[in-house]
């Protein structure tokens, strides 16, 4: 396990019920921590872990930092395990897909979200609604409270500098949504620093995507909202599904499907405490015993860091500037004096 943050250790943690576990981090002093927490072994150097020719890799660091490491570990024999996004940009992501598709080795990325019980609902019954048309989705979530106990200002996603901004660090939803209707062709943004965070990078971002197949999707992202939001509508030629979940431990989920007309919303799910732990533990049983169905893979995961960028370079160069709809008055209008009268006869 390479990067000891609170999403690494729970990778360590849940890998180190089916493995023999170590750990590294750039901080010796952090990684002995979590070592010491789990009762895992440790290195001071991600060389030295390496050098003990482990089976698997999850890497758990600054998006800026994957590719790099990701190439270490094949190199060593390990198959990998990346957390999202894939890389910061997509230089030298096609070199890293190619290598690992000619070597025939096993690379995915970490998607948990494909593990929630609304997603797997949605996913099953997606051919309920006919064709799709169109679907919102969003999430929000208060940056501050990402991380109980650590200064926001800190976190990867609140810097430019180490890629980051709720588009790339909220890619769950551009997966999810290519995971249901398919891939992506064109892309339009806007984004922006709203908030009063002492951040450098978007708050808030509202995508929408055009997929090959035809389906408008839109995107809303914040790092603003008070309580944590996420969800999505699905509307199609024969129905709609709607989920929404509110809050974070518990997290309170609903999806609901229904037909056309007006028929009754059918619940097919309804949970006051999703376990946010279990999508986890889920993805690294897959991972590590080999299976990769509903895995992202590298493929798809260079697919979804496109759109994400395409959104953010849209976002910064569009010019959709307000056109004045109407000339300057010769004359000013004269104020009203009362109410209007009817003329009279």
């Amino acid at each position: 396990m390479i990067g000891c943050g609170s999403i690494g250790v729970r990778h360590a943690a849940n890998a180190s019920r089916l493995a023999s576990v170590s750990v590294v981090d750039a901080i010796p002093e952090r990684a002995a921590a979590a070592a010491r927490s789990l009762g895992v072994a440790f290195h001071r150097s991600v060389a030295e872990g390496l050098a003990t020719g482990p089976d698997a890799v999850v890497i758990a660091t600054p998006h800026t930092t994957h590719l790099a490491l990701a190439s270490a570990a094949l190199d060593a024999g390990a198959d990998v395990l990346i957390e999202k996004p894939l890389a910061a940009s997509l230089d030298g992501v096609g070199d890293l897909v190619a290598r690992v598709e000619r070597e025939r080795r096993r690379a995915h990325v970490v998607c948990n979200m494909r593990f929630h019980p609304a997603l797997s609902a949605l996913r099953r019954a997606l051919p309920r609604v006919g064709r799709p048309l169109f679907a919102r989705a969003q999430y929000g979530n208060y940056l501050p409270d990402m991380r109980p106990g650590m200064d926001y200002r800190t976190l990867y996603c609140a810097r430019a500098e180490t890629g980051g901004g709720v588009i790339l660090d909220a890619i769950h939803e551009i997966d999810y949504l290519c995971w249901l209707f398919g891939p992506v062709d064109s892309v339009l943004a806007e984004a922006a620093r709203l908030g009063t965070l002492e951040i450098d990078v978007e708050d808030y971002a509202a995508l929408v995507l055009t997929h090959r197949a035809g389906v408008r999707c839109e995107i809303h992202l914040d790092y603003l909202q008070r309580s944590k939001r996420r969800g999505c509508e699905i509307v199609g030629t024969e129905g709609t599904l709607v989920w929404a979940s509110e809050g974070r431990d518990p997290e309170h989920c609903s999806v609901r499907f229904r037909p056309p007309g007006n028929g009754p919303w059918e619940t097919l799910v309804e949970d006051v405490a999703v376990d946010a732990r279990a999508p986890y533990a889920e993805l690294m049983q897959r991972f590590l015993v080999g299976e990769s169905e509903d895995l992202l893979d590298l493929r798809g995961a260079a697919a979804d860091l496109a759109v994400a960028l395409a959104a953010r370079h849209a976002a910064a160069t569009h010019a959709a500037a307000m056109p004045e709809p109407l000339a300057p008055a010769a004359t000013p209008r004269p104020e009203c004096a009362g109410p209007l009268r009817a003329p009279s006869s």
